[in-house]
């Protein structure tokens, strides 16, 4: 079935879209936007789940394999309602 990341590609994705990565190993965080999708060829072609697969951690010494997520613009959730 799969996941989102296996259903998109990284030139799905809108200009202003941010993808996260996160390092399973020492919680670095780093930020890749379209931009820098465009700049790496071929990444635009790939599932989001291959760009995850051979995303690695840039800290020195470190490595590690990163987690993605997709943040979104404007995007809250939470209670919205009243106290009477």
């Amino acid at each position: 079935m799969g996941n989102w990341k296996t259903k998109l590609r990284g030139g799905d994705l809108d200009k202003g879209a941010r993808l996260e990565l996160l390092c399973r190993k020492c919680g670095q965080v780093r930020y890749l936007t379209h931009a820098d999708l465009e700049a790496r060829k071929g990444a635009l072609g790939l599932y989001l789940d291959q760009i995850e697969a051979r995303a690695r951690c840039r800290k020195r010494g470190c490595g590690g394999h990163m987690r993605m997520a997709l943040l979104r613009k404007n995007d809250t959730s939470g209670f919205v309602g009243g106290l009477a």
